[in-house]
């Protein structure tokens, strides 16, 4: 092997040493994402001020998502709040007072859209959103323009992914993280601010804890006493 050749292996090997993995371009991708979170906390503060103010008034805090897997996480976290219900279009209404926590990937997500109007076409209801706020949907309505408190994940229409070389399309998404945690986040804040006004949320016990079924008959009775 020649000088030349070589020095072209060893030129190709230190290319390749030096380019990230695609394990740290995800992880890198990730962390962006999440590092903004910080930015909104003045959105997030206001977020929860407002959960608070429509549950202290006697309404319910709902929380949706198309698919539902961030209104699951909100019941499955080691334990959650009676005061929070997952929202389902086909077996519940909304009703004058509510207050909803609507996350979605996509700005103008036609079954979003629904849901965000239906709320709004009751009365005295508080709406939060999640979502994208690319403002590249030019057909028609955009979800964080109907709400309250509107707050922007980063990500674009595709949720965050990007491109790898080899792969047709863009993959591995990071908005569904990205969205969990603000969600987490604005619920720290509801939290708090029930706390403050001396009235905490109930909390409820999941079915793989110990006396699950005596703690959560407890825990039942005082959400129906109190409200919250």
């Amino acid at each position: 092997m020649n000088k030349t050749r070589i020095f072209h292996f060893y030129f190709l090997f230190s290319e390749r040493r030096s380019m990230k993995t695609l394990l740290e371009r995800y992880s890198d991708s990730l962390l962006s994402g999440l590092d903004t979170i910080p930015k909104k906390m003045d959105l997030i503060v206001k977020a929860g001020k407002a959960l608070a103010e429509a549950k202290l008034a006697g309404g319910r805090l709902l929380v949706y998502d198309r698919n539902y897997s961030l209104s699951y996480d909100c019941w499955t976290r080691g334990s959650g709040l009676y005061s929070i219900t997952v929202y389902r279009r086909i077996e519940k209404a909304f009703k004058d007072g509510d207050a909803l926590i609507l996350a979605s990937y996509h700005e103008g997500a036609p079954d979003d859209l629904i849901v965000a109007r239906e709320l709004r076409a009751k009365k005295n209801t508080r709406l939060v959103t999640i979502s994208p706020h690319a403002g590249k949907n030019k057909s028609g309505e955009l979800i964080h323009t109907l709400a309250d408190v509107a707050i922007d994940n980063g990500c674009d229409e595709s949720a965050g992914a990007f491109d790898i070389a080899g792969v047709k399309g863009k993959v591995l998404p990071t908005a569904r993280e990205i969205n969990f945690t603000i969600n987490w986040s604005v619920q720290c804040e509801y939290i708090q601010e029930m706390i403050d006004h001396g009235c905490p949320p109930t909390l409820f016990y999941l079915v793989h804890f110990p006396y699950f079924k005596e703690m959560d008959a407890v825990m039942k009775k005082r959400a129906e006493k109190y409200g919250y």
